[in-house]
């Protein structure tokens, strides 16, 4: 039917293309181009190249601008070319990235290894420095605390330089087990071997009698495991050995020594041991050297040993106070901290102390006063320091110290008190909000018992004024000794 479309059979035949006029002189133009340009750039004959891909896309382009009548389709045609080339670059392209990845990811388990091994490297780094920190921070401590504990540390302090014992210098964790950090696969490692086979060239040195060698495998041991109390018991039981050093000395320098390397002091019963040990040989240097450097656990026992060896030992009585504070102070233990300050005569520093602790009981005060009767001492508690109120009543530090063993140091008082001014006595008294006039009672009948007449006499005439009433003394002679009687009689 005519107008309803092309016949079938005029379907089924490929439409002729009319061909695309040619203009020689641009052809020409063209090739001499190409060839001018590719020559230039240095383009390969063969193969695929950027270079000579560019050249003919902006050819084309020319070409494109000048056939007018298939200029869509040719631009049609340029754009599907164009698309798939760049799919093939961005193949190329990711190609090349997953290249690299699989390179990278080939290297990341060596990559993590160095990289655990370097980390491990700064964390002994960070100790260290932590370390030093705190022992400059302990050094500084015992400086203002004590006058003289570095000045003891002296020839006449330490041994004969023949009889120091030295251990080896400690490597650090990350050269104690090199075959670990250096292995491509550290859980390949088996340890607990490696540990049996330290152990046992422990006990075969110990055998031998190496005590000194056996000391140095126990500095150098991983993560510590000869660092025990049954490792301390063996060389503890060693009573024959060569030179002056003890093995068991030797043991607690290793175990001391090697604090570095397993980032960790011994145990309280451990220092409480090797501290006692270097006493007994006289090497408070070693003892120095522990405390300062944070060597030794603290504990209330190890401040004691500390305090009781100054005490024997008088020349070295401010050195052992000043360590004998620092542990009391680490250990939370102040009334002894405050004491040893006072037996270096530190009584400002231990005023200063005791005020800022604000930890101190009526106990606290009483056991400085026992373990130190010091004038200035009972002045500075009984008295406004610094601004701040008294912390000790007179009346409970004289009835105190006329109770226990400390009767002339509290009659001492009483008369300072009474040398002070006609009314000091009973300003005292009567301002003293602690004691009650029963205690006073008590103080002056042991003023009498003990022949402080007078001094009783004063505390009573405060006494009966309080209650409105008059004193009589009446003294008699007595004993044959020429001691005398006194009464009083309130009216």
């Amino acid at each position: 039917m005519a107008g309803e479309g092309p016949s079938t059979a005029s379907l089924g035949k490929p439409q002729a293309i009319s061909p695309i006029p040619t203009n020689r002189n641009l052809l020409c133009r063209i090739r001499t181009h190409v060839n001018t340009e590719t020559g230039e750039v240095g383009c390969p004959d063969q193969g695929p190249d950027e270079q000579r891909y560019i050249i003919y896309r902006n050819v084309f382009d020319k070409v494109i601008e000048n056939a007018t009548a298939y200029k869509y389709i040719l631009t049609s045609i340029k754009k599907e070319y164009e698309e798939n080339i760049n799919i093939l670059r961005k193949g190329k392209e990711d190609s090349l990235f997953l290249q690299r990845k699989v390179k990278s990811m080939a290297f990341e388990p060596m990559t993590y290894l160095a990289y655990k091994k370097r980390a491990t490297q700064l964390r002994n780094k960070i100790d260290l420095i932590k370390q030093n920190t705190a022992g400059l921070e302990a050094q500084l401590q015992a400086v203002r605390n004590s006058r003289h504990v570095q000045k003891e540390q002296t020839e006449e302090t330490l041994p004969p330089q023949e009889d120091i014992f030295h251990i080896t210098s400690i490597p650090e964790v990350g050269t104690l087990w090199p075959e670990i950090l250096d292995a491509d696969d550290p859980s390949a490692i088996n340890e607990p071997a490696y540990l049996l086979e330290y152990v046992e060239r422990f006990n075969k040195l110990f055998d031998d009698k190496q005590y000194k060698e056996a000391a140095i495998h126990v500095a150098n041991c991983p993560r510590g495991i000869l660092h025990n109390l049954e490792i301390m018991e063996r060389f503890k039981a060693v009573t024959e050995y060569e030179g002056h050093i003890s093995p068991l000395l030797q043991f607690f320098e290793a175990v001391m020594s090697s604090f570095s390397a397993v980032r960790h002091s011994p145990k309280a019963k451990m220092s409480l041991e090797g501290v006692e040990c270097a006493l007994k040989q006289n090497r408070l240097d070693l003892v120095i050297h522990w405390v300062i450097q944070q060597r030794v656990t603290c504990c209330e026992e190890l401040g004691d040993l500390i305090y009781n060896y100054g005490d024997t030992e008088l020349r070295r009585m401010d050195t052992c106070m000043g360590l004998a504070q620092i542990v009391y102070d680490k250990c939370n233990v102040p009334k002894k901290a405050a004491l040893c300050m006072c037996m270096c005569g530190q009584i400002s520093g231990a005023m200063a102390y005791i005020h800022d602790c604000k930890k101190f009981s009526l106990d606290d005060y009483l056991f400085l006063l026992n373990k130190c009767p010091n004038a200035e001492l009972i002045q500075c508690l009984t008295h406004e320091w610094n601004g701040k109120p008294a912390v000790l009543s007179t009346g409970i530090a004289v009835l105190w110290l006329i109770s226990n063993d400390h009767e002339e140091t509290g009659f001492h008082l009483l008369k300072e008190i009474c040398d002070s001014g006609q009314d000091a006595m009973q300003q005292t008294i009567l301002n003293d909000v602690n004691c009650t006039l029963e205690n006073w009672q008590e103080i002056a009948d042991k003023c009498n018992t003990h022949n402080h007449n007078a001094l009783a006499d004063s505390i009573f005439t405060v006494l009966t004024s309080q209650e409105g009433g008059t004193v009589i003394t009446i003294t008699t002679e007595a004993d044959n000794d020429g001691a005398k009687l006194i009464e009083h009689i309130f009216l």
